[in-house]
């Protein structure tokens, strides 16, 4: 790995750090639920076996929609808020922060997407227990909405439905002894390129004050929008089964004693990631 990649995937990594110490970024899963379902009839059962159970997946679409744009506005009004200084110094560590809340509305979102399509909980520790499947899954969602190559396949690889796959035992084992962690220091450390360069633009609009504001949210409300677009379309192609996931452990990796890991070449994806963020942008 170069060392700008070295920089993007620590960039990454930092931030996951930062967002998830962040309060107001997590979201409960059964609270989610229970206010978005409250006046269904089958709530206890999307409780317990999640919204996949009882809705079809068109459906969860057309919700997902309902709160991508919700999500969009109130990201949009803080990040008008966020653009006003006017001083260069105020406006460069502003832009840090205003960047931070962005991508603290984003896993705000990619979480309540998540819970839609049927996923567990995101932050099942403390504020400081963020562990290494959660860092996996948020770099995931990240790169989905952000539209980083190979993130739809690790959004696959990091979900619900292939950790039934693959069984709970396999699943807990470390991210660094599975066959996608090299993809996910691919995706993690594309996303930190990404967020420097867009740290650098959120300082530009800062400088001129109110015309800065403006700036900021019109870029927030057309960038987030197909960011959210992306997630929902990758959560449903996964629920319909237009991924494939085929998983098998070798013979001689599954010994208690030795670390087990998923070769590549039992591990296919089928499906076109492009046509799902393309469809996203055209909406």
């Amino acid at each position: 790995m170069s060392e700008q990649a070295n920089k993007g995937y620590n960039t990454t990594m930092n931030l996951i750090t930062t967002l998830s110490q962040l309060p107001l970024v997590r979201v409960n899963r059964e609270e989610f639920l229970r206010n978005t379902f409250k006046k269904s009839e089958h709530l206890e059962r999307i409780l317990t076996e999640g919204p996949q159970a009882v809705f079809t997946s068109d459906s969860l679409r057309k919700k997902a929609n309902e709160i991508i744009q919700a999500s969009t506005n109130s990201t949009s009004i803080a990040s008008f808020v966020a653009g006003l200084p006017s001083n260069i110094a105020v406006a460069i560590a502003a832009g840090g922060a205003d960047l931070t809340q962005y991508f603290g509305f984003a896993l705000n979102l990619a979480q309540q997407l998540a819970y839609l399509f049927g996923e567990d909980e995101l932050f099942s520790g403390g504020h400081s227990d963020v562990n290494e499947q959660t860092k996996g899954r948020i770099v995931a969602y990240l790169g989905v909405m952000l539209g980083a190559g190979g993130a739809a396949s690790l959004l696959v690889a990091t979900s619900k439905k292939a950790a039934e796959v693959m069984g709970k035992k396999v699943a807990a084992r470390a991210l660094t002894k599975t066959a996608w962690y090299p993809l996910l220091k691919k995706v993690a450390a594309w996303i930190g390129v990404k967020i420097t360069k867009q740290s650098v633009g959120k300082a530009v609009t800062k400088a001129v004050p109110v015309i800065g504001g403006f700036f900021s949210a019109g870029i927030t409300y057309f960038t987030f929008k197909p960011m959210g677009n992306r997630l929902a379309d990758v959560f449903k192609k996964n629920m319909d089964g237009e991924f494939d996931i085929e998983m098998v452990v070798k013979e001689e990796l599954k010994s208690e004693e030795e670390p087990i890991t998923v070769d590549e070449a039992d591990f296919v994806i089928s499906g076109d990631e492009e046509e799902s963020q393309d469809s996203a942008e055209q909406e």
